[in-house]
């Protein structure tokens, strides 16, 4: 038995290590159509000048350093110190931080971005003091400026639930549920026995329910109560509200032609609040709302002062997310663009163009005859090589 060469690659890894033309080409057309699934939305504007909208929400934990309680092992950050907590809009996720560990917080009520304010400023590489937003019209008057309106919880730092746990999607086994009123996400094993998902549509922690009084005393038959005991929901229950048909807006006449204008009038009597002796204050419990809960959200004076006191509006107004523009479908490839562009060219341009392919062409065969003379195996490593020394040529 003859000892291999150890110089010669072994069979399969390089049957596995070689580029052909038509793989690539079949591989960068996979990735485009990847990338056009995942990022389906245009990415090319900040949401900062339209103010404190409810948006998607991303967090960035390379421009972040979160304190030693919400540190991550394997998580690199380019800051020295704890910094505060920071969130940035869906543009800027992919235009300032890409390459980074970016956390995405899914929706959030009024917020506005972050990026390349006092409490983000883009990482480009470690020790770096940051670099403005890319997208911002006033990028240096921005480091000065700290967005007082937002309000920032553990999910900025990739945390969630009340147990107080990093979300890693690899590992997660269970079900993730949603706050209405406050946008944390809990375990469906940490919330306890929850209805079949087709019987409510928005869950409200019990942390809300304790902190808002509209929400603990609430009286209506569109939610179903979730029992808290041990710190898990034991039971749940429909509400049974006594409905008071004087409420009910009067029936429209047959003659009428168009439908009736839903508005919401406030009353001087509150109709559905239940008496203070009824709920038990020390008893905590989850609601879980029924589909169209919020027409029966009272509106009456006292309900609406303590609505706009706690800032709860979106109880009974309609809310606009702001969704990224969505982008037009490619339909033709990257190769396919670049042969169409070229057609388009005047002719001082084409001959500059085949210039530079005939320079690059000729390189290429230079860099390659060593490999063809030795029958050594071109690797994507090679090609990458080639790529770095005829950008450094280029300078």
């Amino acid at each position: 038995m003859t000892a291999a060469n150890k110089n010669e690659p072994d069979a399969d890894s390089s049957a596995d290590a070689i580029v052909t033309a038509c793989g690539y080409l079949t591989a960068q057309a996979d990735l485009e159509r990847e990338a056009a699934e995942v990022l389906s939305g245009k990415f090319d504007e900040c949401t900062f000048d339209q103010g404190y909208v409810h948006q998607p929400l991303y967090a960035c934990l390379t421009c972040t350093r979160p304190p030693e309680n919400y540190r991550q092992d394997g998580i690199l950050n380019n800051v020295e110190r704890p910094s505060e907590p920071a969130g940035m809009c869906y543009s800027c996720s992919i235009e300032c931080h890409t390459g980074h560990h970016i956390v995405e917080l899914f929706t959030k009520r009024h917020f506005r971005c972050d990026c390349g304010t006092q409490r983000l400023l883009p990482q480009i590489s470690e020790g770096s003091n940051g670099q403005c937003c890319q997208l911002k019209k006033l990028r240096t008057e921005l480091q000065n400026i700290k967005n007082s309106g937002n309000t920032y919880s553990h999910n900025f730092w990739g945390f969630y639930c009340r147990c107080d746990k990093f979300y890693d999607a690899s590992t997660e086994s269970g079900e993730m549920i949603q706050c209405f009123v406050c946008n944390d996400w809990f375990h469906d094993a940490c919330i306890g026995k929850v209805p079949d998902e087709e019987s409510y549509s928005d869950y409200i922690c019990r942390e809300c329910v304790g902190k808002h009084a509209i929400l603990r005393y609430m009286n209506t038959n569109n939610m179903i109560c979730g029992t808290v005991v041990d710190g898990r929901v034991t039971h749940v229950v429909a509400n049974s509200a006594i409905h008071d048909a004087s409420t009910d807006p009067a029936p429209a006449d047959e003659g009428d032609t168009e439908e009736p204008v839903k508005k919401k009038t406030r009353s001087t009597g509150c109709r559905q609040r239940q008496d203070l002796d009824v709920v038990d204050a020390k008893q905590p419990f989850d609601l879980f709302m029924v589909d169209g809960w919020k027409e029966h959200v009272c509106t009456c004076i006292d309900c609406m002062r303590e609505i706009e006191r706690s800032s709860l509006e979106f109880l009974v107004k309609e809310e606009d997310v702001v969704e990224p523009e969505e982008d037009e479908p490619r339909s033709e490839s990257l190769y396919e663009s670049a042969l169409r562009q070229l057609q388009t060219m005047d002719r001082a341009q084409a001959v500059d163009a085949a210039a530079a392919y005939h320079t690059l062409s000729s390189r290429l065969k230079d860099y390659l005859r060593p490999f063809a003379a030795s029958g050594k195996v071109v690797t994507n490593q090679d090609i990458h090589t080639f790529f770095e020394q005829n950008d450094k040529n280029n300078l």
